[in-house]
């Protein structure tokens, strides 16, 4: 299956397990229903939405955008577009001859982790080595820490979307128990179960959003390591090649 069709899978994957899982389970169970229709036919997505209350609104932002940033980071953070090791190669050879106009050059043409990082020393070459080996270093720092910084927005929204789905069913609970109390201390369990029931759709939701954006930040969390590695090392090898 060619990238972009896997890619364009997930993504699918990942915006509907939470209406198919949600739907199955109040359609196994539903707790006295909404209606006698609802409770054969299982609550339609709509419903789900408008049960879960405004908080769904806001569940449902951070799937886009884990959704956005997910595919992202599968077009853009890859070990062989960042760090070629055949570019990497190439360029430590022209340096090894005191190639730099080549070096540069080939750099231009190539925009990667590894070229940005080398254009920013070679740029130096006038103000001697010391200032080259602290310009590669500074900028090779700084293109990991943004790496490492996009990929913290990803774990972020993993952190929010359960809290936010604890948020919605708290003040689902408090509905709830709003309602029986305003019925003189009467409690009728089929509308207490409705309620309750409401309530804990913002926690599903916001545990399986959570739960698929963290299955993606390890994955990718793998692959920023080895691209940090691979930066490291080639920027040490490109200072050790400009120093001799």
């Amino acid at each position: 299956m060619p990238k972009k069709f896997r890619i364009l899978f997930l993504s699918s994957l990942f915006i509907a397990a939470p209406i198919f899982l949600m739907r199955s389970a109040f359609a196994a169970d539903a707790p006295g229903g909404l209606t006698g229709q609802a409770v054969d036919r299982g609550m339609t997505l709509w419903q789900l939405i408008v049960a879960g209350g405004s908080c769904m609104i806001f569940l449902g932002i951070i799937s886009a955008t884990g959704v956005a940033s997910i595919i992202y980071h599968f077009i853009n953070v890859k070990p062989e577009k960042l760090t070629p090791p055949d570019f990497t190669q190439t360029l430590l050879f022209l340096l090894e001859k005191k190639e730099y106009d080549k070096a540069i050059s080939v750099c231009e043409q190539q925009p990667n982790m590894i070229s940005a990082i080398a254009l920013k020393g070679l740029a130096k070459l006038s103000k001697g080595k010391i200032v080259v080996e602290e310009a590669i270093q500074y900028e090779g720092k700084k293109m990991t820490e943004k790496l490492w910084q996009n990929l913290g927005y990803l774990g972020d929204m993993a952190v929010i979307a359960p809290m936010l789905g604890l948020l919605g069913t708290v003040l689902g609970m408090i509905q709830a128990f709003n309602y029986q109390a305003f019925k003189a201390g009467i409690v009728k369990p089929i509308p207490l179960a409705q309620g309750l029931a409401k309530a804990m759709i913002t926690t599903a939701f916001g545990l399986i959003i959570a739960v698929a954006i963290l299955v993606f930040y390890s994955y990718f969390r793998g692959k920023i390591s080895t691209i940090t590695l691979n930066a490291e090392r080639a920027s040490s090898e490109i200072v050790q090649e400009i120093k001799k």
